[in-house]
């Protein structure tokens, strides 16, 4: 069912992205133009790095920098989402691994403060959830409190814990989704030679996964984080921009989620799948 609600909301982001843009916000946006428009989904970082080296990660984890969220900065940029939008439908809680992070069910609380109506998950590889710790149990009980769920992606490592995760989720009345992962998709082409407008729409068919971080939104993480790679590897991947949250209104947010970004030309219309794998090369995010 996730699966499909992502590709009836792409299908949508690709026709309005056609149209005049009053009209392509009326199409998303349930409310406009009679009170603030909808922010279909926002993710954000508590971790840029992660406790695996998945390589392929679209967040570039195996070369980000030990990097944590300020709560200070999330209460700051949900605050101003709160302002512009009646709602964002969907928030994810994400990193790198965002168990790595000391504070990470001040978080959860946060996103919940904020968004009292919003289909909230955290995102995790699973390796912190199977200890038995203080900071464990603590970050259970703020999901369960708040009616935030888990989304666990299983990776090959983790694959003989299945059993161990449902109980725990299950005894701490946290709801669990299980997303298995043994393989990924290279998309990158680092010559920047796509046409950015055709991987705008072929992307929009299949994902729609802004993100949020320091006051700025993205198209998407792959076009953000890129500055690690660019860094790691001496690439030149052209990174997204984003957009200023508090300067912009919600319209100039909406209408630049709807185009394709000039970083749009170094992500193919298409992808390259390969086995999950820890041993990364600069090469396995090539499409």
């Amino acid at each position: 069912m996730r699966k499909l609600k992502s590709i009836v909301l792409g299908w949508i982001y690709r026709v309005a992205s056609h149209l005049p843009p009053a009209l392509a916000i009326w199409v998303v946006n349930r409310s406009w133009p009679w009170g603030k428009p909808v922010l279909d989904y926002v993710e954000f970082h508590l971790a840029d790095h992660c406790n695996l080296n998945c390589a392929g990660c679209t967040h570039f984890s195996p070369y980000a920098d030990r990097r944590f969220a300020s709560l200070v900065t999330v209460r700051r940029d949900l605050a101003r989402l709160k302002d512009l939008f009646a709602n964002v439908r969907h928030i994810r809680i994400m990193g790198g691994e965002p168990l790595l992070h000391s504070d990470a069910a001040a978080f959860v609380r946060l996103a919940r403060e904020m968004f009292p109506r919003s289909k909230i998950r955290l995102v995790t590889n699973g390796l912190r959830l199977v200890e038995d710790s203080p900071f464990v149990r603590g970050v259970l009980a703020a999901m369960r409190e708040t009616g935030v769920g888990l989304d666990w992606t299983l990776y090959p490592p983790m694959a003989g814990r299945r059993a161990d995760i449902c109980r725990i989720c299950s005894a701490n009345g946290v709801g669990l989704r299980i997303s298995e992962n043994d393989s990924f998709l290279a998309r990158m082409k680092p010559q920047g030679d796509a046409r950015p407008a055709e991987s705008f729409r072929w992307c929009r068919q299949l994902v729609y996964c802004p993100l949020l971080d320091d006051g700025r939104l993205y198209l998407c993480a792959q076009a953000h984080f890129a500055k690690y790679y660019n860094r790691a590897t001496g690439a030149q991947i052209v990174e997204d921009a984003g957009i200023d949250i508090h300067a912009a209104s919600a319209r100039d947010i909406l209408l630049y989620l709807m185009r394709p970004s000039p970083a749009c030309a170094c992500c193919a219309a298409g992808m390259r799948h390969f086995p999950w794998k820890n041993d990364v090369h600069p090469e396995d995010w090539w499409r």
